[in-house]
């Protein structure tokens, strides 16, 4: 999953980035509005975080607009400081999906964001020239249709889902009928089939834990 966070405290920034950074989520961050719009531009975001009064309030409306218009789906969540019900109901009548008052707990922070991650799941998710659609497990790269085993498949398409580092014996039982037949080695060769047909950077090793989907 990737976020993006534009706050102006670089402090409160850098602390967003260590606490919420881990292998599964991307964590971006900006103190400027053009920043913010560039990486809006360049990313295909699953959730936005933006602060209430980030270079004013009319700053903070236009960019909840500009990042809706690039990605419908993505969820976007306003911290601040302000957290008066009438701060909170402008703030989700701008275009927010949820919004937290400062101080906060890093944890329901975390939190909501799976809850909005759960929420704006996008149906088609990219990754360098790859254009993978969820709903039909179809896969293009470079606009034209990759065809994974069955297999390859349902390793694939269960690592996406699972957004997280799966071991080894996870992937048997979850995409063998007899895994108890299967030895690590064909795991690591249908990895690595897939990395040749997609791309060498999709499934990342997590060394004596397993594999992590980098989209």
């Amino acid at each position: 999953m990737r976020i993006l966070i534009a706050d102006d405290e670089p402090e409160l920034l850098e602390l967003l980035k260590l606490s919420l950074q881990n292998e599964a989520w991307v964590i971006d961050t900006v103190g400027e509005v053009k920043d913010a719009k560039g990486y809006l531009d360049a990313y295909t975001y699953q959730i936005f975080l933006v602060d209430r009064t980030f270079h004013g309030k009319d700053c903070v409306q236009e960019l909840i607009t500009y990042g809706k218009d690039k990605n419908p789906l993505m969820g976007i969540l306003v911290l601040s400081a302000l957290g008066s019900i009438d701060e909170k109901v402008q703030g989700l009548e701008y275009g927010a999906d949820d919004y937290l008052e400062k101080p906060f707990d890093i944890k329901e922070l975390r939190a909501r964001l799976m809850a909005l991650s759960r929420r704006f799941v996008p149906k088609i998710k990219f990754f360098e020239d790859l254009e993978i659609d969820t709903q039909s497990k179809k896969i293009k790269k470079s606009g034209n249709e990759i065809l994974l085993s069955s297999n390859e498949q349902k390793l694939f398409f269960y690592l996406l889902e699972r957004e997280s580092i799966v071991s080894r014996d996870e992937i048997m039982d979850a995409i063998y009928d007899n895994p108890e037949n299967i030895t690590s080695n064909a795991i690591d060769e249908l990895v690595g089939r897939i990395r040749r047909k997609l791309h060498p950077g999709i499934i990342k090793t997590i060394k004596t834990r397993g594999y992590l989907i980098a989209i």
